[in-house]
């Protein structure tokens, strides 16, 4: 009953969200999906377009209710039943209302299951892009698409597990309406193994020879005969790539972006007790962004110590056991000191960790990690805090530990809603 009523509610804020999108019948919409980056690139692809008219973006807002509601201009508090019934009160008075005039819609499509209504055809169902932007596919959510593999050998069902959220993800480049762009990562095998599927015009990037705005050694981008100097991280690209896609040329957007800077818990830089160095990437975790923000790790470090402190991996399903222990391998290569967070790190990595002797600490309970922390931290070292939302909240151990209280504005998760589940996890 509890999952009719939540279906009726849900089709009841994309009625009239469908409805209220008619107002605004000559703005562009341009959507995005992947499993990693959505939220960099919908931000920076508002601060390319926003020199060429209004922009509305998708704040906080990627599922079947926020998306709906963000295009009613309508915003859950605390998620309550009181809540709710607000929001259902207020849809069709929004509707009515007549909101400001914009010329561009950025929007984020997340999905984290094959059924709806958390699939993609649902949302394609709310709205319909001109531009998709399809960034990646990794094992984020996939616990949801479990049973749709039954190969039991831990290589082959990871593989083809990622091929199914592949396959989900894509489905925005197939559903972009007549005369749109498709926009999407050709070095994602997947997505290039399944690119004749899609009708749409295509503008693919990545690193691939075949790409049409590819990304080259030395910091350098082509595109359409020319090159350009590259500067900026290359999570960057699919934004610039679907801005070409509405005719805007990658030197307007490399210029737009020269001052960008990534969202609060996605791998931020900030100052830390003992001078320190924090790279805040608290706001979620998946097997290959810790890969990415370990790399970074070792990277801006240099010969600076490397300390890790990350928490699980969640909603992998079957793959946790084999992700978190692949974990190890990775903390081995990137960091020097590692510290773990969460019952999946001490059930699979920590093992590892520990056989080969690698420095290793496992706290149960926040208090404890934040004690160490402000205790224990080495001057001037690096520190990567990195773990997924689900019952860890690690913004709370990036708080511990910076040199500037201020700078908590810039953590993850801001606001009294955010505060009041932090605070019953202590």
């Amino acid at each position: 009953m509890k999952k009719i009523l939540a279906r009726i509610i849900l089709d009841y804020f994309r009625f009239f969200a469908r409805l209220k999108l008619r107002q605004h019948k000559s703005a562009t919409i341009i959507a995005v999906t992947g499993s990693l980056g959505k939220t960099t690139t919908r931000l920076a692809l508002v601060q390319i377009l926003k020199s060429r008219g209004i922009v509305k973006h998708s704040v906080h807002a990627n599922s079947a209710s926020g998306i709906s509601l963000n295009i009613l201009g309508l915003y859950p508090h605390n998620y309550s039943i009181f809540d709710w019934l607000r929001l259902i009160i207020l849809t069709p008075i929004s509707y009515f209302n007549r909101d400001s005039h914009y010329d561009y819609y950025v929007v984020e499509m997340g999905i984290d299951s094959p059924d709806s209504p958390n699939n993609m055809a649902y949302l394609l169902s709310i709205i319909r892009p001109h531009v998709g932007v399809v960034l990646n596919a990794s094992l984020v959510h996939s616990l949801n698409f479990d049973r749709l593999v039954k190969d039991q050998s831990p290589v082959r069902r990871l593989s083809k597990l990622v091929a199914f959220i592949a396959g989900e993800k894509l489905n925005l480049a197939r559903g972009v309406r007549s005369g749109g762009v498709a926009v999407f990562n050709l070095d994602q095998k997947q997505f290039a193994l399944s690119r004749k599927t899609i009708k749409a015009r295509q503008l693919t990037f990545g690193k691939s020879a075949s790409a049409d705005l590819r990304i080259l050694p030395e910091h350098r981008l082509s595109y359409q005969g020319q090159k350009y100097e590259f500067n900026l991280s290359t999570h960057l690209t699919g934004a610039i790539a679907g801005a070409c896609a509405l005719g805007i040329p990658p030197s307007v957007s490399l210029q737009a972006l020269k001052d960008f800077s990534p969202p609060a818990g996605r791998l931020q830089i900030l100052k830390g007790i003992a001078h320190s160095t924090i790279l805040d990437s608290s706001y979620n975790a998946s097997p290959e962004a810790m890969f990415d923000s370990l790399k970074q790790l070792h990277k801006v470090a240099g010969s600076h110590k490397k300390i890790a402190v990350l928490g699980d991996m969640r909603e992998l399903g079957i793959s946790e056991k084999i992700a978190h222990k692949n974990l190890a391998d990775w903390l081995i290569k990137y960091s020097d000191e590692t510290i773990l967070f969460g019952p999946l790190t001490a059930q699979y990595t920590a093992p590892v960790l520990e056989s080969c002797h690698f420095p290793v600490r496992h706290f149960k309970t926040m208090l404890e990690l934040i004690k160490y922390l402000r205790e224990s931290l080495p001057a001037k070292s690096y520190v990567l805090v990195k773990g997924s939302q689900n019952e860890l909240y690690l913004e709370r151990a990036v708080e511990s530990i910076l040199s500037d209280p201020q700078d908590i504005s810039k953590l993850c998760r801001r606001g009294p809603y955010w505060d009041k589940i932090r605070a019953s996890m202590i």
